[in-house]
């Protein structure tokens, strides 16, 4: 075989020699940033920067790809770069996901309006829900007296993940394309959910990964690579139900045993990351969502539930940690602990709650304006708001900036109209992608199952956690939306013309 001339094929050249050209450009000014970041913040900025043009270079290219390492770059820069970045830049390192969705959207939408494609992604009723949360904010801003750029940065906190909706929607997905960008995010958490239970059985602290301790007898809160068990949690969530239905839906015995297998690696990694918040989600939002799909999938899960929480709990640890240096884990004791301080009234979630109802009885309509409560604006900032309602004494932890309930803090900001104005705007999408779930079959079913579970999973979630705020799970979050309308709208599509 002339291997030569092969390779210099110019197919070959196109679709293998050039995106990972891109690639290995890509890996080396990220190690560029790392290492220029110990000589200077400069240096950082320059290869940040070069990183972000590349980013826009590929999303010329390849904008499906492009898109799916938009949505997985907030894993790197808060959780894999930013550790290893000198304090200092640790901040600007979160900004790198927001350069990358700044570039790669502004080149998929520039390309989608010399095509005409805007008109026909925007006229979605997401659309007007979120105008409607918008002009809500900037009323409530207003008459509340909000400064212009507290305000703005509260906008762009909650807002800036939205875009996500839309920019599937510029390029179009295919159910295959669809599946291979969800199938790569999948394989990463899965790999992590495999990294958390060798934490588990080995050391928490194996490959230099760090665990946290929790307040109510968790010994170690595993987290693999994320570092904060919350968001590991709310990772997991998201790919429990892609495999519950991959376990009842492939067409073989032999694959759906596998899937099978790894939706009890998922969840028994989920156990073991002590998330409460996430067990309530995977429970009340995916739970919820897999029984008005498919009921032998809930069984299914039910059963994977109970069996991996069995094997959390009897399971060997620590086989690599010298006998008598470390406590062992208690599963079920830290749990009832961690309910006990809840009804005791000492569950700081629940106080921020308490402590919020005053406000929203003084600011029930519009609320008390962007960037002013709840959210990460008003830690890094300040805000009048929690002086003149004592919530300033619940934030005793330096480390507290969040009121860690994403809802709350946005219906104290924005007030009912606002609240029910951006709930709309998910629930929408998420209530079309459920019913097509219900009557797909097949590989649609998988995905569009999936992706409605997963969305509902992440709002519960987001009742104990601030990620519909943040980047990792908000960018997720929107782009599951906007995919799964656009393999909504293509099965109705085929629906229509076999009708016809």
């Amino acid at each position: 075989m002339n291997v030569e001339g092969l390779l210099t094929r110019p197919s070959i050249s196109r679709e293998i020699l050039a995106p990972l050209g891109v690639g290995l450009a890509a890996i080396v000014l990220l190690a560029g940033a790392i290492v220029g970041a110990r000589i200077s913040p400069f240096g950082f900025a320059i290869f940040g920067a070069g990183l972000i043009l590349l980013a826009g270079y590929a999303a010329f290219r390849w904008p499906r790809a492009a898109l799916v390492v938009v949505v997985m770059s907030p894993l790197v820069d808060r959780y894999i770069v930013a550790d290893i970045l000198p304090p200092s830049l640790e901040t600007l390192a979160h900004l790198l996901s927001e350069g990358l969705l700044l570039a790669v959207g502004l080149v998929i939408a520039t390309r989608a309006a010399l095509d005409g494609r805007v008109i026909g992604a925007l006229r979605h009723p997401v659309t007007l829900a979120l105008l409607a949360f918008a002009a809500v904010g900037v009323v409530a801003a207003i008459l509340n007296g909000v400064p212009p750029a507290i305000a703005a940065l509260g906008f762009v906190f909650t807002l800036d993940a939205t875009i996500l909706f839309f920019l599937p929607r510029l390029v179009g997905f295919s159910l295959r394309q669809s599946l291979y960008a969800i199938g790569a995010l999948w394989a990463i958490v899965f790999g992590s959910a495999l990294l958390a239970i060798g934490q588990a059985l080995l050391s928490p602290t194996i490959l230099g990964l760090e665990p946290s301790r929790g307040r109510f007898g968790e010994v170690a809160r595993l987290a693999s690579i994320f570092g904060d068990p919350n968001v590991f949690g709310a990772f997991l969530v998201v790919a429990a139900p892609f495999a519950l239905f991959m376990a009842t839906t492939l067409p073989t015995p032999r694959l759906r045993r596998l899937a099978a297998v790894a939706a009890f690696v998922i969840v028994l990694a989920l156990w073991l990351s002590y998330s409460r918040g996430a067990w309530i989600a995977i429970v009340l939002g995916v739970g919820v969502a897999v029984a008005l799909i498919d009921r032998r999938t809930l069984l299914l899960g039910l059963l994977i539930a109970v069996v991996s929480f069995g094997t959390a709990a009897v399971m060997p640890r620590n086989l690599l940690v010298p006998r008598g240096t470390g406590d062992q884990p208690q599963l079920i004791d830290s749990t009832i602990d961690r309910v006990g301080a809840i009804g005791l009234g000492g569950d700081l979630r629940t106080l921020f709650v308490i402590n919020a109802l005053p406000i929203i009885r003084d600011h029930p309509i519009i609320g008390v304006g962007p960037g002013r409560y709840g959210g990460a604006v008003a830690g890094n900032y300040g805000t009048p708001i929690y002086d003149r309602y004592g919530t300033d004494r619940l934030f005793w932890n330096p480390l507290q900036l969040t009121v860690d309930n994403f809802w709350l803090h946005l219906l104290v900001e924005m007030g009912i109209l606002g609240f029910v104005a951006f709930l709309a705007a998910a629930m929408i999408p998420g209530l079309r992608i459920l019913g097509e779930a219900r009557r797909a079959s097949g590989w649609r079913r998988i995905m569009l199952g999936g992706t409605a579970a997963a969305v509902a999973g992440m709002a519960v979630s987001s009742l104990t956690t601030m990620l519909l705020e943040a980047n990792s799970i908000g960018f997720l979050f929107w782009f599951l939306l906007g995919t799964g309308t656009v393999v909504v709208a293509s099965a109705q599509r085929e629906a229509s013309a076999q009708s016809t």
